[in-house]
């Protein structure tokens, strides 16, 4: 018995030896790819702004760049070829996931592929561009943020500052998901003041100075622009055109009313991308993209340029002063 113990001894210690080698050969996992898909440039202010507070939620909750996860960007440049074609690249690239700001970065991931999970970022309209079943139950591989249609506050504003307004111009993208339930909201707003209302569509850059023609022959009382990621690449174009047609300028973005634009009012964008990191968490943890409930905005914000209203010879209420998070000067 005594040398049969120790025959057993022996190999077993010969077990646990080969064991360890076994265990220090092994790789450390690799880490989760995470894509981010912008229709916008690379040198957007607004994609770097963004993708910082995206990068810093994963930090805070403890994911580490180069060992835990790896955050890769691609740019459309306004494209949406170019998106389309990217959507398709990053598929092939395997990620865990693919992070898509806007319902159009949305939709070409969503074309791209139907097993990668995708998380959206305020995407206007989710459910009638096709990406989701419902808020609650997505249902699919996408899930995220969604916007909501807020045209009746806009034009809430507009009286407010312009009480005299008649006659409403908008500029929109016809093929963006969001554009249907949006002028139906501001639409139906502003009929019941009695304001008219003019819409002027755009969707590729050669359209703009047309449709600059065609609002400047409707003599309209003010401009809106709706937040749209085409549109957003050419903001400095029409920001020029309301200032040099002397018209008062909406819009749902922050950064107009900063460039020029008489006022912005929107959701607060970089909440999308703290709750982005969430959303990326849980995936990567396992959960299911069509288990996670889509959340919508839950903070908005409104900017107000004093020196174009000034400019323009209006006098904002004060009213209008008191609810404002930021008044550029």
């Amino acid at each position: 018995m005594t040398a049969r113990r120790a025959v057993l001894r022996v190999l077993g210690a010969t077990a646990l030896i080969a064991g360890a080698g076994r265990g220090s050969a092994q790789q450390p996992a690799r880490p989760a790819v995470v894509a981010v898909l912008w229709f916008a440039s690379s040198g957007d202010p607004l994609a770097q702004k963004f993708f910082a507070v995206l990068r810093q939620r994963l930090r805070e909750l403890g994911y580490v760049e180069g060992r835990t996860i790896v955050l890769e960007q691609r740019f459309a440049d306004g494209s949406a070829q170019r998106l389309a074609e990217l959507a398709q690249e990053l598929v092939q690239m395997k990620p865990a996931l693919i992070v898509a700001p806007g319902v159009a970065a949305a939709v070409a991931a969503r074309r791209a592929t139907t097993t990668v999970p995708i998380v959206m970022l305020h995407a206007g309209n989710p459910i009638g561009a096709g990406l989701i079943a419902s808020l609650a139950q997505p249902g699919g591989n996408v899930t995220g943020t969604s916007n909501l249609p807020l045209g009746g506050k806009h034009v809430d504003l507009m009286r407010e500052i312009l009480p005299r307004i008649n006659r409403l111009a908008i500029l929109i993208n016809p093929t963006n998901a969001g554009a249907a339930p949006f002028l139906a909201s501001m639409g139906e707003a502003a009929r019941s003041f009695d304001i008219q209302v003019v819409v002027v569509e755009v969707t590729r850059a050669e359209e703009f100075a047309k449709a600059f023609a065609s609002i400047r022959n409707a003599r309209p009382d003010w401009l809106h622009v709706s937040a749209d990621p085409m549109i957003g690449t050419h903001r400095a174009e029409w920001v020029e055109f309301a200032t040099g047609a002397g018209l008062p300028l909406s819009s749902d973005a922050g950064e107009t009313a900063r460039v020029g634009g008489l006022i912005s009012y929107g959701p607060l964008l970089a909440d999308h991308y703290v709750l982005a990191a969430t959303y990326v968490d849980k995936i990567l943890r396992g959960a299911r993209p069509a288990d996670l409930p889509v959340e919508g905005p839950t903070r908005y914000e409104l900017f107000l340029n004093l020196k174009t209203a000034k400019s323009l010879g209006l006098t904002i209420p004060q009213s209008v002063l008191l609810r404002a998070d930021e008044v550029i000067q």
